[in-house]
Formats: C-alpha cells, structure tokens, sequence
C-alpha cells in the first residue's frame, strides 16, 4: 500500500441544486463521486492522515477528456464538444466498493463537518 489510501466509495443519492432549484453541474448529480470520504485504511508511509478522517479527494488526476459522437465536422475539424469520464480505482472488500487513491489526491483533512456541506456524507 505504501502511499495509498483506501477510502468509502460513496455517491451522491439526489441531484445538489442551489437554494433556486438550479443544479449546481454535472459532478453533484445522483450518481456521482462524492469527493468527500471516510478513510479506512492507510499505507505504511501516508502521513498526517489516519483511519477514519474524512477528506476531500482531488478527483481531476483520474480525469480523461473524451471527444463526444459528432465533434468533429465535416471538414475534419475539432469542435468543442467533450465529455469527461473517470477511471477511479476501485477494490472490493466484504463485498462493498471502496476507493484505493494516492495520498497526493487528498487535497485536506475534513476538521469540522456538519454533514451538510458535503452532500450528505452522514445519511
């Protein structure tokens, strides 16, 4: 394991829309990674991160740009119609999902969490 992290695969349940009703993109819809998770295991030479913290995961390393049907014309030419998807490591454990990540990808150590902020990490 050495600098890997082994967290909770947890996903958004419901679209995260703003106060008005407008969704707040396409990262927060039912489905999606939540970037916050529940550290369950880590390696041997991880520092300043412990079992059961949670933190906030920079997803944008696992991050591939796919050009989507139609985006380029007839004149062979690029247009700006790209899609992304993400190829996260995932292993089983006891039958449940959870994310194997480097510890490089942990933007910060969650200190205060309502619960809230963070799409319903607690439900």
């Amino acid at each position: 394991m050495f600098t890997n992290v082994i967290t909770t695969a947890l996903t958004y349940s419901e679209d995260v829309r703003s106060e008005s009703g407008l969704y707040l993109g396409t990262t927060k819809m039912a489905g999606s990674m939540n970037p916050y998770q529940w550290v369950v295991a880590v390696g041997s030479t991880v520092h300043d991160i412990k079992e059961g913290d949670i933190v906030y995961i920079n997803f944008n390393r696992y991050a591939k740009i796919q050009h989507a049907p139609g985006s380029i014309n007839d004149d062979n030419i690029q247009q700006d119609n790209m899609t992304y998807q993400y190829s996260i490591p995932c292993i089983e454990i006891d039958g449940k999902q959870y994310l194997r990540i480097q510890n490089a990808d942990i933007e910060y150590v969650v200190t205060e969490f309502d619960g809230i902020e963070a799409g319903g990490l607690l439900e």
